[in-house]
């Protein structure tokens, strides 16, 4: 980071009610009035948006079009470009399911949510070393939180918001229905509350550099795959037990599958490990790929020798 860019973040204010932040602020309350309507228009809603931002949002655009690409090549380009679309139109929902998670009474007045595989959980909850509760970044994961925890007291790990006032009101509501918030890089943190046998639930399917990762097949293509998973199971005794969420196709609502905990993990060789957890995550995107953060570029890092895959 340059120094000028340094004293520019220095010089924003820390209240998060200082009038720079008044605008940011207005649009929130905006937000949270779209969570009064009536769910199907809230996703209709959700939808238009998502169609508008991938005409916008070029960049992006071509992120998932590449990721398609790539874990798809057998696929015609028109049959990839129509779920690249239909993947902008399923973030829209996904904004949409941000203020009905933050804002609603109850959502289960909203829509149904069904939970199959709970005692998975709580047999592992039995061991009293604590869940990892793995997951993916599929669009609906912050409105299956939130149905999570009506039946499931959970911790979640999160990256922290670059907007003061974004972060403050996300922690703020999210404190409302989540046993404990836990910064991604907090490993002390997620290993003091897998110590008080909580279930602590994140996404590992991220390209967050090669520095703390392995690369491991994804789709088929070398992923930089994080080994936190692995080395948090290790150190903590943990279960690890596969989550994933759904938005049902009629837009009755989702469904929330949990799958038994992982047998013989970790098992000491990281490639492995990390490959599997790739394939517990492929699975789950393969059967809703529009709904998958394709946005992301999971592929930014390459093995050495290796081209780039992204263009810009």
């Amino acid at each position: 980071m340059s120094s000028t860019n340094t004293r520019k973040k220095r010089q924003r204010p820390r209240s998060s009610y200082h009038p720079l932040y008044w605008p940011t602020w207005v649009g929130l309350g905006l937000f949270r009035l779209l969570a009064l309507f009536p769910y199907r228009w809230q996703l209709a809603f959700g939808r238009q948006c998502g169609r508008l931002l991938h005409g916008l949002l070029t960049k992006r655009r071509d992120i998932v079009r590449v990721n398609l690409a790539v874990c798809f090549p057998l696929q015609e380009p028109a049959e990839r470009n129509q779920v690249a679309l239909h993947c902008f139109e399923s973030m829209g929902m996904g904004v949409l399911e941000i203020a009905m998670a933050w804002w609603a009474k109850d959502p289960r007045t909203y829509c149904e949510c069904t939970i199959k595989g709970l005692e998975h959980i709580r047999e592992a909850l039995r061991r009293g070393r604590g869940v990892l509760l793995c997951g993916a970044h599929l669009h609906a994961a912050e409105l299956a939180g939130r149905f999570m925890a009506l039946e499931q007291p959970v911790a979640i790990v999160y990256r922290p918001q670059n907007d003061v006032v974004a972060e403050t009101v996300a922690n703020r509501c999210r404190s409302r229905y989540y046993s404990e918030l836990i910064q991604h890089r907090d490993m002390r943190g997620i290993l003091r509350a897998l110590a008080r046998n909580q279930v602590v639930w994140y996404a590992p399917d991220i390209d967050a550099g090669s520095k703390r990762s392995v690369f491991a097949p994804f789709f088929g293509v070398q992923a930089a795959s994080l080994t936190a998973t692995a080395r948090l199971a290790k150190v903590s005794g943990a279960a690890v037990v596969p989550c994933f969420y759904y938005r049902r196709a009629d837009g009755s609502g989702y469904d929330i599958e949990v799958g038994p905990a992982l047998e013989h993990f970790p098992s000491g060789e990281m490639v492995e490990d990390a490959t599997r957890i790739n394939r517990l995550i492929e699975g789950a995107v393969r059967r809703v790929p529009e709904q998958y953060f394709w946005q992301h570029r999971r592929f930014k890092s390459r093995p050495p020798g290796e081209p780039p895959i992204y263009r810009r």
